[in-house]
């Protein structure tokens, strides 16, 4: 081999044939056929609807990203211009460091006029009607949420079959669901999708077609470490539920444990005879069979509610309490409930009733919107940006969500004013 093999070459032992547009690995096993998606695709439909805790999570996440809305804009000529876009992409993804958001704020009014939307464009008008039967904010709260949930999310753009053809709808794919075709030639490259369901191969709306083309499907997903030239499982996207399965098997059993203990609990406490002068009254058998049936008649009964009861001699309540079982069970929920928050990068603070104070959950959500919520949107932009602008045949036209609409970064943005009338 020459000196001039790249870096990928020496690790990876690919040697360029006759034909540089193929290549072959010495050693490395290559897939030439449809891969399975690497997870068991029913784990992330029962972990959505059967764990409370997962839900909420996901929902709150995809809601709370779906309420920011974006616009096509025009873009400023020059070379100035570009690099202040490039600046400020960067920037967006870190706003929760100080300035940085101010920065941010002058690098987008240079790179581009937020008056300038360009709502005659072909993307801003895909974007503002994607399809059929969902608007832009069930679009994107769809889109969200598969990516929050699986590790990816997928838009198939709907051409009519027309090679390189302008998009006329697009629709978010079920990110379990989709199966990669590796390419023989790449180890990271593929050739197209298939949408699979247990049926088989679901092929394309009105055509006969199994495999859709690379070209037609946006893939957004996250990074994975785990690098598998067969499987191509670094192609794909790593699904917190993954990253947390025992976690959702001890609160998948932790709940159920807490339904059976609901069901066969128990009495919670008892009626004892008060002291009177000094002796505790004596109680029989039949007169405490009397009381329970007077109990259940006079106290623990619907139809009774709001009335007063009366009942014979003085008595005390003995509380029996919470077993420590009950006591581990209820930690055990609370522990799995943080775990998620952790997973899906969101604030314990804003699911925890003991932290609940209007202050915690204001700086709770101002951390979600910043470290989380932003950073993600930052992402979508990238990649709808590389996408689709180009495929809806746009010139010098940036899509971007609209971070001066965030009420939780309205306490900076006053700041900020401030600061350039005091300058």
């Amino acid at each position: 081999m020459g000196s001039d093999m790249t870096i990928l070459e020496r690790l990876f032992g690919r040697t360029k044939g006759l034909d540089p547009n193929v290549s072959s690995y010495s050693f490395i096993p290559v897939n030439n056929g449809q891969l399975l998606t690497q997870f068991d695709v029913q784990k992330y439909t029962n972990a959505y609807q059967d764990n409370g805790d997962v839900y909420s999570i996901v929902s709150f996440l995809a809601r709370k990203a779906a309420s920011i809305p974006w616009y096509v804009y025009k873009t400023n000529q020059g070379s100035r211009a570009k690099m202040a876009l490039e600046r400020y992409k960067r920037l967006t993804k870190g706003i929760g460091h100080p300035g940085a958001l101010d920065q941010a704020i002058r690098e987008r009014k240079a790179a581009y006029d937020e008056n300038m939307i360009a709502q005659d464009s072909n993307t801003a008008q895909i974007l503002g009607q994607p399809n059929g039967y969902q608007g832009t904010d069930q679009f994107f709260e769809q889109l969200f949420g598969m990516r929050f949930l699986t590790g990816e999310g997928f838009i198939w753009g709907n051409d009519g079959n027309i090679d390189n053809g302008t998009f006329t709808e697009l629709l978010i794919m079920p990110s379990q669901y989709m199966d990669l075709v590796a390419d023989p030639n790449d180890l990271f490259g593929l050739s197209g999708w298939y949408l699979s369901a247990g049926t088989g191969n679901i092929p394309l709306a009105k055509e006969d077609v199994m495999q859709w083309k690379k070209e037609d499907v946006m893939q957004w997903k996250s990074w994975n470490p785990n690098f598998d030239a067969v499987e191509r499982t670094h192609l794909r996207g790593v699904s917190p539920i993954k990253a947390a399965w025992y976690n959702y098997l001890m609160g998948l059993e932790s709940a159920k444990a807490a339904s059976k203990l609901m069901q066969n609990g128990g009495a919670k406490g008892a009626l004892v005879p008060k002291v009177i002068g000094g002796t505790i009254p004596f109680v029989d058998e039949k007169t405490a069979a009397n009381m329970q049936r007077a109990l259940h008649d006079r106290v623990n009964n619907n139809d009774r509610y709001g009335q007063v009861a009366m009942l014979q001699t003085p008595w005390e309540f003995l509380n029996f309490g919470l077993t420590s079982s009950e006591m581990a069970l209820i930690d055990t929920m609370k522990f799995s409930l943080e775990q998620w928050c952790r997973v899906f990068s969101m604030p314990v603070v804003l699911f925890s009733a003991d932290n609940m104070a209007d202050n915690n959950y204001q700086n709770a959500l101002r951390d979600l919107v910043t470290n989380t919520i932003v950073p993600m949107c930052a992402q979508l932009r990238d990649e709808l940006n590389r996408w689709l602008v180009p495929r809806m045949g746009d010139k010098n036209v940036f899509i971007d969500f609209d971070i001066m609409a965030l009420p939780e970064l309205q306490r900076d943005m006053e700041k900020m004013v401030s600061g350039l009338k005091s300058a």
